[in-house]
């Protein structure tokens, strides 16, 4: 009997049957073509979330007017179309069956033609758009039925419209964004009419059996949006216009994190959407966010929340998602750990990566070096954090011999702290699979086993990857050896107590999740730096933004902008405010979250010593989990 038996079942969408109740949601790549027109790497990139198994991949958005937002495809462009076409092709020799979305236009946050419902300023770029004429919303519409025709022309199995995340359609939904008041406006029937109306131009375009589906953001998540209870109702008249089925999503401009939810959202933090939805539902209703478990797909299914799962990111992290958890081989799966680098680089338009999967967007280049070595080499890893586990299995899998020490007496390195915040227990995903996969594995692992030039030497390796992580960066100040100073690592390991009254030093991300930590565990923290205000290195605002509400809810006192740290005492920092005044900041222990400096000295002495060698990893620089891992991957792979 299979484990997942309802995750597992066929679902029929209009006339298109998929095997499976897994569906692989439009997620941007950022690899098109400045012109729009897909690459090899795009198509292979999707091409391996469908071998993987999912039983649907929905391609991302297509636009289909005359000009579109850079590196989107533009269906309008004949040149785009035999790459379309290779792609759904390949899509169809796995098994799967693939969607386009389409979408009409990207409203207020458009790069050529920036443009709203009202002509209110968009709350994240603080554009303030074009008011759109009915002309225009005819003009719009045409060209949509023609990108819907070109879709179907080329041989997608369906097509989405894209009415959520706060582009256009969404917008005209929102009474937050849509203040008209012409047919477009108004009462939701009248907000409702474009939605409606680019139903009925689909259908009407592919004829009465074609699969139409539709992306709905079901709540907006902010005061004053489009929230549930009209959402309901739009889908009934959704429905009454001719979808074959619903993905639900939420979020908007305004609450941004709900439409790539990070850490701190809840596990399927939209299903209560989709099962309300389910109550008005004569077509197949599927949900999306934070959904990268199979047997929480399973429960959403089984109980009645849904009739598919979007699984994007998890399939992200690991194409093979679907296929493992077909063979009862859960623990292979590598889980999401909802770190949103993806949504970071996104935001950035560089193409579309993964903290944990360094093969996402290098399919085929990570494909022909996994092939095994044409001469098996004795290569050692040093360090038994992300970089170095990671090196370890590849080179293994590659069919060297491989062992790996590792000073301290567990695997993990920083994972092991960085999973002890608030919020951060995502994280632990990762600790869990790379141990589990090093045991499974034939790597040979020494703990306790500290590295030096000569038992290096002595080993006498082919090849060694060196990945010894960072120290702690103690900055040079009276009293910055005192016995209640600590570094952040060992309040976090736990092997250091703390008084009553804490002071970090250091507003980074590592700064503020130290602090977090302390004011849930009752400490009266005040959080110091030198920067204007906290968690200043953290790009991505999804993730930022959370922080400093928690930050705010955890009544953790900032000193931010100080000018000088005079001195650390027993009683706390003797600091220079940013007002230019001398105070001390009152602290029974001082909690260091200063930075860290790369461990270079075995890389180093090695050097000229083994026949090979390579670094990953914080010891080439302090940086994150997907720095690391991709190091140790790619040092594996030029071995």
């Amino acid at each position: 009997m299979r484990k997942f038996p309802k995750l597992f079942e066929p679902l029929r969408i209009g006339r298109m049957e998929i095997k499976n109740r897994i569906v692989f949601p439009p997620l941007v790549t950022n690899m098109v073509t400045e012109e729009g027109l897909l690459t090899e790497r795009q198509i292979d990139y999707y091409v391996e979330r469908a071998r993987g198994g999912a039983g649907l991949v929905i391609i991302e958005s297509c636009h289909p007017r005359a000009k579109g937002y850079p590196n989107r495809i533009m269906l309008r462009h004949d040149g785009a179309l035999p790459g379309l076409k290779k792609l759904v092709e390949a899509i169809h020799k796995e098994g799967t069956k693939v969607v386009c979305q389409v979408n009409v236009h990207m409203g207020s946050i458009d790069v050529c033609d920036p443009a709203s419902p009202s002509g209110i300023r968009n709350p994240n770029t603080g554009m303030i758009p074009r008011q759109l004429t009915v002309e225009d919303i005819r003009k719009l519409e045409e060209e949509f039925r023609e990108g819907v025709t070109r879709a179907m022309d080329v041989g997608f199995d369906g097509v989405m419209i894209h009415g959520a995340h706060g582009y256009l359609v969404m917008e005209f939904l929102s009474p937050f964004s849509n203040k008209r008041t012409d047919a477009y406006g108004g009462d939701l029937k009248g907000r409702a009419r474009l939605a409606v109306e680019v139903v009925e131009v689909a259908r009407k375009a592919v004829g009465p059996d074609y699969p139409v589906m539709f992306r709905l953001t079901a709540d907006e998540r902010v005061e004053g949006g489009f929230r549930i209870a009209e959402a309901t109702l739009v889908f009934k008249w959704l429905q009454e216009a001719g979808i074959d089925a619903i993905d639900l999503t939420s979020g908007s401009s305004a609450a941004h994190e709900w439409t790539n939810p990070t850490m701190h959202l809840p596990p399927a933090c939209n299903a209560d959407l989709s099962e309300a939805m389910k109550k008005e539902a004569r077509v197949p209703v599927g949900v999306t966010g934070k959904i990268n478990d199979p047997g929480l797909a399973e429960e959403i299914i089984r109980s009645g929340r849904a009739d598919f799962v979007g699984i994007g990111r998890g399939l992200v992290a690991d194409p093979y998602l679907p296929q493992k958890a077909l063979e009862g081989r859960t623990d292979d799966i590598c889980r999401c750990i909802t770190c949103a680098r993806c949504g970071e680089l996104f935001l950035k338009r560089i193409p579309m990566g993964c903290s944990i999967n360094p093969a996402t967007g290098f399919e085929r280049e990570f494909s022909e070096k996994m092939k095994p070595a044409a001469k098996q080499k004795r290569v050692l890893v040093i360090g038994g954090g992300p970089a170095g586990m990671e090196a370890a299995l590849i080179a293994s899998q590659k069919g060297h011999a491989v062992t790996l020490w590792e000073k301290g007496d567990v695997l993990g390195g920083q994972l092991n702290l960085a999973h002890v915040p608030p919020e951060k227990g995502d994280i632990t995903l990762l600790l869990d699979y790379l141990k589990g996969q090093i045991r499974k594995s034939k790597v040979k692992v020494e703990l306790k086993k500290e590295a030096t030039p000569d038992s290096v030497t002595a080993f006498a390796p082919d090849a060694v990857i060196v990945a010894t992580g960072s120290t702690p960066f103690i900055p040079d100040m009276p009293g910055i050896r005192g016995k209640n100073v600590v570094d952040h690592r060992r309040v976090l390991a736990g092997d250091t107590k703390t008084g009553d009254r804490v002071v970090v030093m250091g507003g980074g991300y590592i700064g503020c999740e130290t602090a977090l930590f302390l004011a849930e565990k009752g400490k009266e923290v005040t959080l110091a730096l030198r920067s204007p205000e906290p968690a200043g290195d953290v790009d991505y605002p999804d993730n930022r933004l959370p922080l400093l509400r928690k930050l705010k809810e955890s009544r953790i006192k900032i000193e931010a902008g100080i000018k000088e740290y005079k001195e650390l005492t027993r009683q706390g920092a003797r600091i220079i405010n940013r007002d230019g005044k001398e105070t001390v900041i009152p602290g029974d222990t001082i909690v260091l979250a200063t930075g860290a400096r790369p461990d270079k000295a075995l890389a180093q002495a090695l050097k000229g010593k083994v026949p090979e060698l390579h670094e990953a990893g914080d010891c080439v620089e302090a940086r994150r989990i997907l720095e690391s891992v991709h190091e140790g991957a790619r040092a594996a792979l030029d071995v």
